[in-house]
Parts: structure tokens; sequence; C-alpha cells
């Protein structure tokens, strides 16, 4: 199921996102058991890296996470005993994705799953 874009946010550069081109994806999946793309592989010698990240599920079944896209968990899961949970991750924590790797949402079962991400594009050391 694809990712349903919820708006297109301004990003202004220089605030929390400190080097490289800022971006934002916010949305939300039906059904994330098969994985949504969350944002596309950057390109060669370039790499992701997630600043902040917000999960929200509808079912304690969905058992949502953000991974790249050879399944590697970058974070999560969100595991909840009720209907619904959200999760963040911490602005002072930014996590690095694999060189040219794009980064997914995926849900170990169908239901509802929000998302909102800040990140930047970086280019690789050499």
């Amino acid at each position: 199921m694809a990712l349903t874009a919820s708006g297109t946010p301004s990003v202004i550069t220089g605030t929390r996102a400190k080097g490289g081109e800022p971006f934002i994806v916010t949305g939300y999946a039906t059904d994330a058991s098969t994985a949504a793309a969350l944002k596309a592989a950057p390109g060669a010698n370039k790499s992701l890296v997630i600043d902040y990240a917000q999960l929200g599920v509808s079912a304690a079944t969905t058992i949502a996470h953000i991974q790249d896209e050879d399944g590697n968990i970058l974070f999560g899961p969100l595991i909840t005993a009720t209907e619904t949970g959200v999760m963040t991750k911490p602005v002072n924590i930014p996590t690095k994705v694999a060189s040219n790797k794009a980064i997914q949402l995926k849900a170990a079962a169908a239901g509802s799953v929000s998302v909102y991400i800040e990140g930047r594009i970086i280019d690789d050391p050499e």
C-alpha cells in the first residue's frame, strides 16, 4: 500500500537539520504490511539522515517501524497494548541510513499507520 501524503510542509533551512538538504515526509498508510516508500534513495555517494520521527498506529496488532530498503529497522518497532499508540524519536540522536538507500514504512499486520519524519540528504565522506 502506498503512503498517502497528508501535507507538504515547508522546510526552513538551518533549523533542526544541520547540514545537507532537508526534507519532510508526512502521511499515513491504511495497510503497511507491505512496505510503503517514505523517501527514495538519494543517489550515489549520498545518504539519508533521520533527525526526527514519529509513528502512530491504530491497532495493537499493527506493530509499525521505519526500515531501509533492505529491511534493516531504523526506528521502532512501535508495539502497543491498546488500540492506539504513538512513538517519537528524539531530535538529538540522528540516524544515518546506509549510502544510497531508501527508507520505508512497514508493519507486521494490516492497520492504519501515520508517520512524520524530518531528515536531510548528506554527501558521504570520501
